[in-house]
């Protein structure tokens, strides 16, 4: 199963997506007794008996292992917990009725509406959503859920109805999420991370910090720093988990913003996306020529943009920070061959290695060969007009758990080490 998919849950022991989430009647009922510190008003509120919110309560205490309130005569009182949980709940559904508000925004519906229209998304309903969007099909979808795939369609119908909206589209290869579709189960998908951020943080309010992080390091830049973060901080937290994604800045971009991973590590972005997400400097990594030991550059005391014409290079794809310095070093001049477009900084290193091939490396990336080997070296060319620094991005109004404040804390502390312990001879090297 993708990872992106287990994020979406606490995972039972079959591993069936979503056994351990609160049902959205919990949740409501636990969230109205909290703000109206009563059992009875909350009751009211919802128009349901007294005995069926204290037993939804009930329940929800019994998922987290611990109370959520403090009964006295004068009222209900949070506990530690369950100030937690409230705050996490509070942002789930906030994020529940963004996402109705923005899929309904054709419809003009009113907040009385959307509050309705919020309560009938029951489990099953947003279950299958993300699920589908997340493999793709029914029939893999019915295979995971353990359900009949004439079930799940029904199902898929039932939202649609709910929502008055086309969420999917259907054709002679089987039903898979649309555009809309795709919007609704990302924003879905950013509100379960808060059920299981509530759970983290009830977790190691008891010393238990057996949370996941969900990284993404860019398939260039990122992965050195990333290497050395990840070797700290699982001796510092050995009851977490961390998962890394490796991929390019657009794929991890977006999977940033739906949620399945909760930083990017890589390149600063130019210009810094603003759409959602805040990009963050955490270290200068500066770009360089790098070439073969022995290459014939290597033996000229001056090197001249005219001499780097005369070779293959190895580039990124247009749109990438390090294609920009490309392009910008040969902006008043036909530019060089470029027979390969990659970003595996393995492939990179291989075809600079058994060539004459020239490729725009950072510091930290020449470093990594230096650690592999040493087949490769800088070209005395002096600095690029593009500026490289390594970014952590992460998304807008992100509420971190403290066991994500901390591997965002090392990864800051990393990259200051980084830069501070590489040998003078290392940097002579490169």
């Amino acid at each position: 199963m993708d990872e992106a998919l287990r994020a979406l849950s606490w995972a039972s022991d079959q591993g069936f997506p979503y056994a351990g989430v609160p049902s959205a009647s919990q949740l409501r009922a636990f969230s109205s007794a909290a703000e109206s510190r009563s059992i009875s008003r909350g009751a009211a509120d919802l128009a349901r008996s007294q005995p069926a919110v204290t037993q939804a309560i009930a329940n929800l205490e019994a998922s987290f292992g611990v109370p959520l309130f403090i009964r006295q005569r004068s009222g209900l009182t949070l506990t530690d917990a369950g100030l937690i949980v409230h705050n996490r709940v509070r942002r789930y559904f906030a994020e529940v009725r963004g996402a109705v508000l923005e899929c309904g925004a054709d419809h003009g519906w009113t907040g009385p509406q959307v509050v309705v229209i919020v309560h009938r998304l029951s489990r099953p309903l947003t279950t299958a959503l993300l699920v589908i969007d997340e493999l793709g099909s029914i029939p893999r979808a019915a295979k995971l859920l353990h359900q009949r795939e004439a079930t799940l369609r029904k199902t898929v119908a039932t939202l649609e109805a709910e929502l008055e909206v086309k969420l999917f589209d259907r054709d002679p290869y089987g039903i898979s999420t649309n555009v809309q579709g795709k919007i609704l189960a990302a924003r879905l998908r950013l509100a379960m991370r808060e059920l299981e951020s509530a759970r983290e943080e009830v977790n190691a309010g008891f010393g238990i910090e057996n949370g996941r992080i969900l990284a993404g390091a860019m398939m260039l830049a990122g992965n050195q720093l990333l290497t050395t973060v990840l070797q700290r901080f699982t001796q510092t937290h050995p009851q977490a988990s961390v998962s890394v994604m490796n991929a390019s800045y657009d794929v991890l971009l977006d999977r940033l913003k739906r949620g399945a991973i909760d930083f990017v590590v890589g390149l600063q972005n130019r210009p810094s996306p603003t759409d959602n997400v805040v990009e963050q400097v955490i270290t200068s990594d500066p770009f360089l020529l790098a070439v073969r030991r022995g290459h014939p550059l290597t033996a000229r005391p001056v090197v001249r943009k005219a001499d780097l014409a005369q070779y293959d290079w190895v580039l990124s794809s247009p749109g990438a920070v390090r294609r920009e310095a490309f392009d910008q070093l040969f902006a008043n001049m036909p530019k060089p061959i470029g027979r390969v477009e990659t970003h595996s900084i393995v492939t990179i290193l291989t075809l600079l290695a058994n060539s004459d091939a020239i490729a725009i490396l950072t510091r930290s990336e020449l470093l990594l060969d230096q650690q592999l080997g040493g087949r490769l070296e800088g070209l005395d060319f002096g600095p690029l007009q593009v500026d490289s620094s390594i970014a952590i991005t992460t998304r807008r109004g992100w509420l971190p758990t403290k066991l994500q404040t901390a591997f965002a804390r090392c990864v800051m502390e990393s990259s200051e080490i980084e830069g501070a312990a590489m040998p003078d001879s290392v940097r002579a090297r490169i």
